[in-house]
């Protein structure tokens, strides 16, 4: 592409006119271009310029420097500098050269207008030889150490830098936004101004940017920048829908603020010179225009303080595109981004946010700051739970130091009782990673979870599961305050574990809190639970029994929690050994079994003669009263199948082991001798010897079995009825309670039972009578004599016609004497 040429000055006559025309134009250009052009290029200088300046003052007048586009959408790069006197003497003369940019053409090397601020192609004087030639290029030649005075520049000029250039995006995004007017006494800072503007603003945005350096009129200018002097810019001053007046000097005006994060961000890359890092900004992925996100993170990673809202944009930005920035690039922003006296620092919430985005794209290592700000922000705040870390996710120098920061504060947490469980596994997490000292914590914090556990109330399983998880130690630890509390308190133990379910599996051999782990809620009823003892060692892993005396106490509290043993379930249990159930401390647990067993647990004397055969040596003397009068009891039960039943003196061998029993074994005992005394085949005297022991609870127990349905049935045999009336017409007199006890028994129990009897059945009776006691037969019959004298009791025991059977009528008669004394 070739720049057609322009020269406007004031000449002598000539084909064209005199006095201010176009001395020299390239071929091609248009008339109307030349005169839009001529309105532009005009040169006034400054009100208090010298009429007569000398050489060295003319180097003092202001350059307008520009750049316009023209109505067909050309665009027109200038430069007009004031010469003096023109051809014929005459002061106010300027020469202006320009160059033509055809429409949707950028100029050569796709140089920036500004950037060709002082090109080496610029001239002052009219070029002779004709029209000139296009010109190929336009070579920059910018002033030596220029970008360490725009650096400079833009440190002095501070957040009025950050203001123009909020302006200028204004501009961009709305062309009727107010035009921006420069007011600086040099043009040379205007051009710093643009210079700083278009290394900041997109591409194409600084590409189409129009502009003067320098204008006596601001309010006629068509350019979006305006350069002016001070002096001149009061006539735009106070118009802000129209002008946005930017003046250095005016030190009444407060400095301008913006919060456009992009303009501040800008504002702050140039004030550290830091230019190079828009190009690489506009590079990155993911870059937009007016993008603060891009250019702030390549600003702290190469440590440019940043405006506060800046931060969060670049750590957006970062987490959108992980792979953006090299390792090292990316590890110095993160630590920047991480430093918490950084105003705008990001709170560990968008921090989390960032790792995570970051965790599974860069190495652990690179992430090493984030990680590391996270887990100091967690420790010190005591309601944050600190993150898991992984292998490598902190490298030694970061290691190194949180260990020495956070090494109390860690430990401080670990202690403290009221710490939530979250919490505590993940400081317990934080000590194993950093190397921090905690071993002396954790038999504090066993016992703590150890008293949680078995504490139902205020048991939370899954947050003792997690710290469990975070410490192996610990969790060896808590086993073992188990496995001792399993041995005192087995039912409770057991009970926590179904709730809290902690993690049982680990070196060393744990018998209790395996069967407390193993054991299941007490089964409903009174069944045998003998056979759950033996599943229950089975479940437990404990195949050849229970081993040791203490492991089948704790078994035998698990399975019996709720009740103590039957007296068969104590059967069972005593052939594992009486002398493993002495050392287990459950020997009284079967004896009570026998002695506090129900009166109708058939099963209970039988274990009290076991209890006697296999460790009577190791009773005491009250229990072996109790067991002693149990076992007569078996025997009493079944005389006829036992050969230790006596045969004789059992009324004195019930009353000599009753003196050292508990009451319901003594009643227990003296309601089995009264059944056997109230049978037919009863030993012989024994129920003489009840008369004469003159025994109310004997006698006691005799009269109420007498009178139970069982034995009542029973009357209804005629040979019944025969025994009762001989003994209980028996042994007059030999003691007022037997005597009260027998003519009750004649009146209320057997004389119901003789009414209603049928006369067949009565007349059986009386002659077993005759049989058994030939005397007493007469005795019975007039004992037996209704209401209505002899011809009554002749038709009960004659033999009466069929036809002719008259219900009888019982009567009320006293007891015979008794004939046998």
């Amino acid at each position: 592409m070739s720049l057609l040429q322009m020269h406007y000055t004031s000449a002598p006559p000539g084909p064209d006119g005199s006095g201010f025309r176009f001395t020299a134009v390239s071929p091609g250009v248009p008339h109307a271009v030349l005169r839009e052009a001529e309105q532009l290029v005009g040169y006034e200088p400054p009100r208090d310029a010298p009429a007569r300046p000398t050489e060295d003052e003319l180097g003092l007048f202001p350059e307008m420097f520009g750049f316009t586009r023209l109505s067909d959408g050309s665009g027109l790069l200038s430069r007009t500098v004031y010469t003096g006197a023109d051809y014929s003497g005459r002061w106010g003369n300027f020469h202006a050269h320009a160059v033509l940019v055809p429409v949707g053409e950028a100029l050569p090397d796709d140089r920036l207008p500004i950037a060709l601020w002082g090109a080496a192609e610029w001239t002052d004087r009219t070029p002779g030889g004709g029209p000139p030639e296009p010109l190929p290029r336009l070579t920059p030649r910018l002033p030596h150490g220029l970008g360490t005075a725009l650096a400079v520049f833009a440190a002095e000029a501070g957040p009025r830098l950050a203001a123009v250039l909020a302006d200028l995006r204004r501009l961009a995004e709305d062309p009727q936004a107010p035009q921006v007017v420069l007011a600086e006494e040099d043009t040379r800072d205007v051009a710093h101004w643009l210079l700083l503007a278009c290394g900041a603003l997109p591409r194409e945005v600084a590409r189409n940017l129009t502009f003067t350096t320098y204008t006596r009129r601001p309010q006629h200018a068509r350019q979006q920048v305006v350069g002016v002097r001070p002096e001149d810019a009061r006539s735009v001053t106070g118009q802000p829908h129209r002008y946005a007046v930017h003046d250095r000097a005016d030190t009444r005006a407060a400095p301008p603020a913006t919060g456009d994060v992009w303009a501040l961000t800008a504002a702050a890359v140039w004030a550290a010179g830091a230019e190079g890092l828009f190009e690489r900004a506009r590079e990155l992925p993911g870059a937009e225009p007016f993008g603060a996100g891009p250019l702030a993170a390549l600003a702290l990673a190469g440590g440019v303080p940043v405006p506060a809202g800046a931060v969060a944009r670049a750590a957006d930005w970062a987490a959108a595109h992980p792979r953006a920035l090299a390792e090292a690039e990316l590890e110095a922003f993160l630590r920047a981004v991480c430093d918490e006296d950084r105003p705008g620092a990001l709170a560990p919430d968008a921090l989390a946010t960032l790792l995570t985005a970051l965790r599974d794209t860069v190495p652990l290592a690179v992430a090493a700051p984030l990680t590391a700000r996270l887990l100091a922000a967690a420790v010190r705040d005591p309601a944050a739970v600190p993150p898991p870390l992984h292998p490598g996710a902190l490298p030694e120098p970061y290691r190194e130091r949180l260990a020495a920061d956070l090494g109390e504060p860690v430990r401080a947490g670990i202690a403290t009782p009221t710490t939530p469980h979250r919490r505590t596994a993940g400081l317990l997490g934080t000590a194993r990673a950093l190397r921090v000292e905690h071993d002396d914590l954790l038999p504090g914090l066993a016992d703590r979870l150890c008293r949680q556990i078995l504490d139902p109330a205020g048991a939370d399983p899954d947050g003792v599961r997690e710290v469990l998880a975070g410490s192996e130690p610990l969790r060896l630890r808590l086993l073992d305050l188990l496995e001792d509390r399993a041995a005192d308190h087995p039912a409770a133990v057991a009970g926590a574990l179904r709730t809290a379910r902690p993690p049982l599996d680990g070196p060393g051999d744990r018998p209790h809190l395996r069967l407390c782990a193993a054991a299941a809620p007490p089964p409903a009823g009174t069944a045998n639970r003998a056979p759950v003892l033996d599943e229950l060692f089975r479940r437990a892993g404990l195949d050849g029994g229970p081993g040791t005396p203490l492991v089948l106490r704790t078994a035998m509290g698990l399975v019996w929690s709720d009740r103590a043993p039957t007296a068969a379930e104590a059967s069972a249990l005593l052939r594992r050994g009486v002398a493993l159930h002495h050392q287990a401390g459950t020997w009284n647990d079967l004896v009570s079994a026998a002695v506090d067993a129900p009166a109708d647990d058939t099963d209970a004397p039988l274990l009290a003669k076991q209890l006697l055969a296999e460790g009577g040596g190791a009773l005491g003397r009250a229990a072996l009263g109790d067991l002693r009068l149990l076992a007569l009891v078996q025997a009493l039960q079944h005389p006829d199948g036992d050969p230790s039943v006596p045969h004789g003196g059992l009324v004195h061998r019930v009353q000599a082991l009753s003196h050292d029993a508990r009451p319901a074994v003594r009643k227990r005992a003296e309601h089995a001798l009264a059944l056997l005394l109230l049978r037919p085949n009863r030993p012989d005297g024994e129920v003489r010897a009840l008369a004469e022991s003159n025994d109310p609870g004997l006698i006691d127990a005799y009269d109420k079995a007498a009178r139970t349905p069982v034995l009542t049935d029973f009357l209804t045999a005629p040979h019944r009825v025969a025994d009762c009336y001989l003994q209980w017409t028996s042994h007059q007199g030999v003691g007022p309670v037997w005597e009260l006890t027998r003519l009750a028994l004649l009146d209320e129990v057997l004389r119901p039972v003789v009414r209603r009897l049928p006369e067949d059945r009565l007349r059986e009776a009386a002659d077993h009578l005759a049989r058994t006691a030939p005397g007493r037969r007469a005795a019975f019959e007039e004992w037996c004599r209704p209401p209505g004298g002899v011809k009554q009791i002749f038709r009960r025991f004659a033999v009466r016609r069929p036809d002719k059977a008259p219900e009888p009528r019982w009567g009320d008669v006293r007891p015979p004497r008794d004939e046998g004394r």
